[in-house]
């Protein structure tokens, strides 16, 4: 008897502890007796059942995100393109929901899957590969969740809330070649913009030196201009010079040219006493009072 209180108790607390479950927010519950539904869509917060004779099935409502890894397809062309998708999905209708996977979301995936491949092959089956690398996938996301939502409610029990197509791509081995097409246009861009920019550069040097050139001809014939007015106006101060007094502006003459011949240092000349120079040297001394150095 000791033993039996100490039994009766654990006994009870395992009857309590079976018989109460909760129900988390975002979630909601199935209620199975020996293995028939007997609620479905049990609200969160605490609940009763019978202890071992009832069990609680949890599931999310909220809405879940599966994606797939791409498939091999091809376009309404014949071309072979690769196409991956997303899909996001609810619990709608748990009574079908738990028929059809016992409760299992894993069950979801696999049997949604097939029918959106399905789907997504004939709405590629449509479009050219062209439509489909420069495309957002807008009007396919669209076609496919009207071509499987219904089907898919009605055998799972799951809303399709969203379909997106992505990773769209050529298949591995049309893959390097599409690269190296992308590589050779891209270079025969570059090239095109180097030559496009040589171009102006040498048109613009060109135009640089064409005006060098029209400056320095202008600045060069200014300058002409200039030393002939300077020639000239030399020229008329020497003229009035030789009319006020020949003989002097003769002298004068004379040792410029000397000033000039020996300006360097290292000229040596020799010259006749009787030469026209040495006269007019010589006449310049008398003019000034000083006696003519005989040589």
């Amino acid at each position: 008897m000791k033993y039996a209180i100490p039994v009766v108790i654990i006994l009870l607390a395992l009857l309590g502890a079976n018989g109460i479950y909760v129900v988390g927010q975002g979630h909601a519950a199935v209620l199975m007796r020996l293995g028939h539904v007997e609620a479905i869509g049990i609200a969160p917060g605490l609940h009763f059942k019978l202890p071992f004779a009832e069990q609680v099935k949890t599931y999310d409502t909220r809405a879940i995100v599966q994606e797939s890894e791409p498939e091999d397809y091809r376009t309404a062309d014949g071309d072979p393109v690769r196409v991956g998708f997303y899909v996001r999905w609810r619990i709608v209708d748990a009574g079908a929901w738990f028929d059809a996977t016992n409760g299992d979301d894993l069950q979801v995936n696999q049997q949604m899957a097939p029918l959106i491949h399905n789907a997504l092959r004939a709405q590629i089956g449509e479009h050219s590969l062209a439509d489909l690398l420069g495309s957002d996938g807008g009007a396919i996301d669209t076609g496919l969740r009207d071509a499987v939502d219904a089907n898919i409610r009605r055998k799972l029990g799951v809303e399709i809330l969203g379909i997106g197509v992505e990773r769209v791509m050529p298949p591995d081995d049309a893959l390097a070649a599409v690269y190296k097409r992308m590589g050779e246009d891209a270079a025969s861009q570059a090239a095109t913009v180097h030559d496009e920019g040589e171009a102006a550069a040498a048109a613009i040097r060109a135009k640089g030196d064409s005006a060098a050139g029209g400056v320095l001809a202008a600045a060069s014939k200014q300058a002409a201009a200039v030393r002939g007015e300077g020639d000239a106006a030399a020229a008329r101060i020497y003229a009035q010079a030789s009319a006020q007094d020949p003989q002097f502006f003769r002298y004068w003459s004379s040792l410029e040219t000397w000033r000039k011949t020996f300006s360097n240092g290292g000229a040596v000349v020799v010259l006749d006493k009787d030469s026209p120079f040495m006269q007019a040297v010589d006449e310049g001394a008398a003019v000034s009072g000083s006696p003519a150095k005989k040589h």
